[in-house]
C-alpha cells in the first residue's frame, strides 16, 4: 500500500477524535441527538484547525453512517471545490441536483469548502437555493476568511468559529500518533513543532512528518530545528542576555552564526517575541510558559529587564518583521534591530543623555553650509545663563533680483554677529532646526541645476571609506545608500528602501557624523536624502522640465530643512497614499481616478 501523509491518515472521523474544539463538538453532537440540525452551517477559522473534518463528520452523523465508511462512496454526501470551482456555472450544475431526493442516506449533505473564493454570480445562485432550501439538504460552508463571504449568505447560517488548537494540546496528539508509529521521541522537540504549527494540526503532522523523514530512528530537537528553520532556545538566551547587558558586538556574532546556520529570519524574530514573553510571564504566570529555556534563567533575565522595555523591544520586533517581508536584505535588517535593542536596555538616562547630546548638536548646527562660513562665530558667555559656546548666524539678506550667490558674498562684507539674548531657549531651536538635512523635489532640482560630475565621482569612490568610521547602527544604515548627484554646495544620497530614509531623517548624529566626514574629504556638505525610487521620479520630472524649457532656478539655501513633523507625515502618507489610491480605483476605475497634491 502506497505512503499517506500523516495528516491523512490521523484524520479524524467521530467528533470524539476532534482535539481542541470541544464547545463546537458538543453543540453539533447534541443538535443531531435531539433533531435539531439547521439547513446551512458556516465553519470559519485558521487553517488546519478541523473544519472540513468537522463537515465530513457531521454529514455522516447526520445521516446515521459508520465512521468507517470511505467517504468516496457515500453519493448523498457531496465536496465543493469553490477556489477551483468559483464560477456561477459550476454552483448552478452542483445545485440542479438539489430537488432530488437523497439515493441512499436521509439528507443530502452539501460541503462546500473555501467558500469565500466563489464569485459574485456564485453567491447569488448559492443565495437562492439558501432561501428556500429543501427539506432534505443541509449545506456546510467551510472558509478561513469569512468576512469575504456576503452578509446575505451569513445571515442564513449557523456559524461556528473554529480556533487554534492550544501548543499543549498539538504536542500531545503528537505524541499519541508517534507512539502508534512506534518512533521514539523527545518531548522538547514536540513542542518546537506546535508552536511552528501556529495553532494547526494539519500544520504540526506535516512538520512532524518531515522530521521523521530526516530522521527515521527519532525525532530529536536538533532534527525538528533543522527541519523548521528555528533557533534552539540556548542561542536566543545567549543573544537576549548579549543584547540586555548592552554586548553589541556579542550579540552580532551570535546573530551571524545563526543566519550563517541557515535559520530564517522571520522564525528567529518570531522566536525572539515568544521568548520576551515567556520572560514576561516568568515571575507572573510561569504555567504559562512555552519556552524550554530553564525557569532560573527566564527570572534572571526577567529582573534586567522592565516590562517598559519589553513591551518597546517587542514592538521593533513586530516592526521587523513587517519589514522583513518587503526586502531581501533580511541581515541588514536584523542588524539594525540588534544594535536597537541593545541601545534600549541601556536605561533610561543613557537614553535622555543621548537625546540631550542631540539636542545640544541640532541646536549648534542651523545649516551645514555654515561650518564653511566665515561669518559664523562663537563667543564666550556666563556658564550661570548659557552653554560654553553659542553658534552665531548672520542671514543674508534677500533684494528682489539679485542671487542668491550673490547676496551671500555681498553679506560676508558687512555682516556683524547677533546679539547674545540671555533668554535663549535651546528646546526652541530645536523645534526649529529638527534635521540637518533636506528632502523632496525643490533639494533635488536645486543640486541637479549646478551638478557636477567629479564631484559626485569623489563622493561615489571614498563612500565606502567615508562612512567606515562610523558605528555598526550607522554603517549599517549608510551601506545600502549611495551618492547619486553632486554640486559644489550639495550631495544627493539615495536610500534603497523608504523605511531606513525616515531612519536617515530622524537620526540627527548620524547626520552630523556625515557631515563632518564630508567635510574632511574635502566633499559637499548639504545632505538632501531621498529613496532610490523618488530618486528615479525627480530626476526623470527635472529632465522632462528641462527639455520643455520650464525649469526655475532654485537656491539650496533657500530649501528648509526637513522637521520631525514632516517625517512623520512622509513615512504615514508613503503607507496610507497608496492604499487609499488603490480602493478607489477599484471602486470608480483608473480612467476616473486622479490623484491631485
Amino acid at each position: 500500500m502506497a505512503y499517506q501523509a500523516l495528516y491523512r491518515v490521523y484524520r479524524p472521523r467521530t467528533f470524539e477524535d476532534m482535539i481542541g474544539q470541544e464547545v463546537i463538538t458538543q453543540t453539533l453532537k447534541n443538535a443531531i441527538e435531539t433533531h435539531q440540525t439547521g439547513h446551512a452551517y458556516l465553519f470559519s477559522g485558521p487553517r488546519g484547525t478541523g473544519k472540513t473534518s468537522a463537515a465530513k463528520i457531521f454529514a455522516r452523523e447526520v445521516n446515521g453512517i459508520a465512521p468507517e465508511t470511505d467517504d468516496s462512496q457515500i453519493p448523498d454526501i457531496v465536496e465543493f471545490d469553490a477556489a477551483s470551482n468559483s464560477r456561477v456555472e459550476d454552483m448552478r450544475d452542483i445545485l440542479s441536483n438539489v430537488d432530488y431526493a437523497p439515493i441512499e442516506a436521509e439528507f443530502k449533505v452539501y460541503i462546500i469548502d473555501e467558500v469565500h473564493m466563489l464569485s459574485n454570480s456564485a453567491f447569488n445562485a448559492l443565495l437562492k437555493t439558501l432561501e428556500e432550501p429543501p427539506a432534505n439538504v443541509k449545506f456546510i460552508l467551510a472558509t478561513t476568511e469569512p468576512q469575504k463571504v456576503p452578509v446575505t449568505i451569513l445571515s442564513r447560517t449557523q456559524r461556528f468559529e473554529f480556533k487554534r488548537i492550544d501548543g499543549q494540546a498539538i504536542a500531545a496528539h503528537l505524541a499519541d500518533v508517534l507512539k502508534q508509529q512506534h518512533i521514539d521521541f523527545d518531548q522538547d522537540a514536540l513542542r518546537i513543532i506546535a508552536n511552528v504549527a501556529e495553532g494547526g494540526m494539519r500544520d504540526a503532522l506535516s512538520i512532524l512528518d518531515q522530521v521523521i523523514a530526516f530522521g527515521t530512528d527519532t525525532v530529536t530537537v536538533d532534527n525538528a530545528l533543522q527541519v523548521t528553520g528555528s533557533t534552539t532556545t540556548t542561542q536566543l538566551m545567549q543573544y537576549l542576555t548579549a543584547v540586555t547587558n548592552s554586548q553589541t558586538p556579542e550579540a552580532l556574532k551570535l546573530l551571524h552564526d545563526i543566519l550563517v546556520a541557515g535559520k530564517d529570519a522571520q522564525r528567529f524574530v518570531s522566536d525572539i517575541i515568544g521568548l520576551l514573553r515567556d520572560i514576561m510571564l516568568a515571575n507572573i504566570a510561569p504555567e504559562l510558559i512555552k519556552s524550554t529555556a530553564p525557569l532560573n534563567d527566564l527570572r534572571t533575565l526577567a529582573q534586567q529587564l522592565n516590562s517598559q522595555q519589553i513591551q518597546a523591544m517587542m514592538g521593533e520586533l513586530d516592526d521587523i518583521q513587517k519589514q522583513l517581508l518587503q526586502t531581501m536584505q533580511s541581515d541588514v535588517y536584523l542588524e539594525l534591530l540588534t544594535v536597537k535593542l541593545g541601545m534600549m536596555t541601556q536605561g533610561d538616562q543613557s537614553h535622555t543623555e543621548s537625546t540631550q547630546h542631540a539636542t545640544r548638536n541640532t541646536s549648534s548646527f542651523a545649516s551645514p553650509e555654515s561650518l564653511n562660513d566665515p561669518t559664523v562665530t562663537t563667543q564666550p558667555v556666563s556658564s550661570d545663563t548659557q552653554p560654553d559656546t553659542t553658534t552665531v548666524i548672520a542671514e543674508p539678506t534677500q533684494n528682489e533680483g539679485v542671487s542668491a550667490q550673490e547676496n551671500l558674498e555681498a553679506t560676508h562684507d558687512t555682516v556683524k554677529p547677533i546679539a547674545q539674548s540671555s533668554q535663549y531657549d535651546e528646546s526652541e531651536a530645536v523645534s526649529h532646526n529638527n534635521s540637518l538635512a533636506r528632502t523632496g523635489q525643490l533639494a533635488v532640482f536645486a543640486i541637479l541645476q549646478a551638478a557636477k560630475r567629479d564631484t559626485l565621482s569623489r563622493s561615489k569612490s571614498t563612500w565606502a571609506t567615508l562612512i567606515s568610521t562610523f558605528n555598526v547602527a550607522h554603517q549599517a544604515l549608510l551601506t545600502i545608500a549611495s551618492p547619486v548627484a553632486a554640486s559644489q554646495e550639495g550631495l544627493v544620497v539615495a536610500f534603497d528602501y523608504p523605511a531606513l530614509l525616515d531612519q536617515a531623517l530622524k537620526d540627527v548624529v548620524l547626520q552630523e557624523k556625515l557631515i563632518a566626514a564630508l567635510r574632511e574629504q574635502n566633499l559637499p556638505t548639504a545632505l538632501v536624502l531621498i529613496s532610490k525610487d523618488d530618486w528615479q521620479q525627480e530626476r526623470a520630472e527635472y529632465v522632462k522640465q528641462l527639455k520643455a524649457g520650464t525649469t526655475q532656478t532654485i537656491s539650496l539655501s533657500d530649501v528648509p530643512y526637513v522637521s520631525q513633523q514632516e517625517v512623520l507625515t512622509t513615512a504615514t502618507d508613503a503607507v496610507i497614499a497608496p492604499k487609499v489610491v488603490t480602493e478607489a480605483q477599484k471602486l470608480f476605475g483608473n480612467d476616473i481616478v486622479t490623484v491631485v497634491d
